[in-house]
């Protein structure tokens, strides 16, 4: 399917990115990723769906600015790994580049709670984002994603996993939602391609919500073994994730409230999402 429109795509060897860069590209958008190593694994298997690889860094706009001039879209999302005020200011500095430069969709990924004040810091910089994208007048829409499945498959989890034991830093009885990366990268699409339904909206991507519990039964289900929770250490998790990981999860444990709401209205709006059950079988194998 052919597409005239091109989307400039930040993160695009991350999760998200690159299911919004892989997505794009299939549905036949013009794809330009910005990468700091147009010579990684991840950028090269980009640039073999004729997606276009910039080399640059968020941090040094004057590697990328020239990019966006002929995009007609920006997809934005940012890690904290590096500090929260480099995310901040990665985030504000591509936002007013896009307004300066006449960017037509500013697609931004939040987080879920980026509008709760939760005190936790990765998740408050990404208001303080959503709040400079709002006020400088750039047409925009904002996503807030819940936690990723792709969490499962960080190494530690999917060993423990696989031999019957997930590990986690909240309770059992503790309520999470859940999207897919992939999910986010399709939900993308239809919000580019349907730009004027979705221009100055915020909303919720969120296909499963579960407690811990249930996401140890239904590892048990699909790979036919008993997969047993276990609970983090309180003080593991404080030595080992960090501060405001740590915080993080105590804030989900004791103060968010996830809206059943969200689940249903992202099946509704992005139908044939992906189950935890679906994802498992899909990443398990």
């Amino acid at each position: 399917m052919a597409n005239n429109k091109t989307i400039f795509v930040t993160g695009g060897t991350g999760n998200q990115g690159g299911a919004v860069a892989r997505n794009l590209a299939q549905q036949g958008f013009g794809v330009k990723v910005l990468t700091r190593n147009t010579n990684s694994f991840k950028a090269k298997n980009l640039k073999k769906l004729n997606i276009e690889l910039v080399q640059g860094d968020l941090n040094k706009p004057d590697t990328y600015r020239v990019h966006l001039k002929d995009a007609d879209g920006i997809f934005s999302v940012q890690t904290f790994e590096n500090g929260v005020h480099k995310e901040i200011n990665q985030g504000i500095t591509l936002a007013t580049l896009g307004k300066e430069l006449g960017t037509q969709h500013f697609l931004y990924s939040s987080v879920f709670g980026a509008q709760l004040n939760t005190r936790v810091r990765h998740i408050d910089s990404k208001c303080e984002i959503e709040n400079h994208i709002k006020q400088i007048g750039l047409p925009f829409t904002i996503i807030r994603p819940t936690s990723l499945y792709e969490n499962f498959l960080i190494p530690q989890v999917k060993k423990g996993i696989l031999k019957g034991k997930l590990v986690q830093p909240i309770g059992r009885d503790t309520i999470q939602q859940y999207i897919a990366a992939e999910d986010i990268g399709k939900a993308a699409v239809k919000i580019f391609l349907n730009s004027n339904k979705y221009l100055g909206k915020t909303i919720p991507l969120a296909t499963e919500q579960l407690n811990t519990w249930e996401v140890a039964d239904t590892f048990s289900k699909v790979l036919n073994k008993k997969v047993n929770y276990k609970k983090l250490p309180v003080i593991i998790t404080r030595l080992f994730l960090g501060k405001d990981l740590y915080k993080m999860f105590k804030w989900i444990e004791e103060k968010s409230i996830f809206q059943i709401e969200d689940v249903e209205l992202t099946r509704k709006e992005f139908p044939n999402l992906l189950s935890l059950e679906s994802w498992i079988r899909m990443n398990f194998k």
